[in-house]
């Protein structure tokens, strides 16, 4: 079923209504096991990434389950749910036990925790990302993603180079948040440091 979902998905979002381009992808298909965290404006982002990612999870907002369809149909593509702005553990431990259950395993998570609008530059890094990747002992590939892209139009999903939590970042809540802000800084970087190599100019 996977399969032939991400096959669907690859057609319609990443080659019709948007034009997805990658780089830099080797560096998430290098690793057996990874937390990818992107910036997030765009509702359908998750899919972008989704089509092109062998043993990929996603964490999603709990209210995208609400309706039982939807919510079998997000489950059985590993889609689980987070109640945003709650201590929610059990999703949490989910994700962390996520990597003891394959040898390749990967997490997809939003450390803004929402889309960003337009009159935005970026959103506040949430910490849950970097404690996941920490207790889980994976490392974290920040990721740029066209912000507010327009259908048809051509889109960017470049990814970092890999980070790791270590220890005394995650024992001391200060250094963790302060991690959490520039792992998210890197993840907008990226798109200067690709118009700059590359002579170009994208959103």
């Amino acid at each position: 079923m996977i399969k032939f979902v991400k096959f669907i998905i690859n057609i319609v979002v990443c080659h019709f209504l948007y034009r997805v381009r990658y780089v830099n992808k080797e560096a998430e298909e290098n690793l057996d096991k990874c937390l990818i965290c992107p910036n997030h404006s765009n509702t359908l982002e998750p899919l972008w990434i989704y089509a092109k990612t062998d043993n990929l999870w996603i964490m999603a907002k709990a209210e995208l389950f609400k309706y039982k369809f939807f919510g079998y149909l997000f489950r059985k593509c590993h889609v689980f749910p987070i109640r945003r702005g709650e201590k929610d553990v059990k999703s949490v431990m989910h994700a962390i036990n996520i990597f003891s259950e394959g040898e390749k395993r990967k997490l997809l998570i939003f450390p803004e925790g929402k889309r960003i609008k337009k009159d935005k530059e970026k959103g506040i890094a949430k910490v849950g990302a970097a404690y996941i990747a920490y207790k889980a002992n994976v490392p974290i590939i920040p990721v740029y993603l066209t912000k507010n892209a327009r259908l048809f139009s051509k889109v960017y999903v470049i990814y970092g180079k890999p980070v790791y939590v270590t220890k005394e970042i995650a024992e001391d809540k200060a250094k963790l948040n302060e991690f959490a802000k520039s792992m998210l800084d890197e993840a907008y970087k990226l798109k200067g440091d690709y118009e700059k190599k590359n002579n170009v100019k994208i959103k």
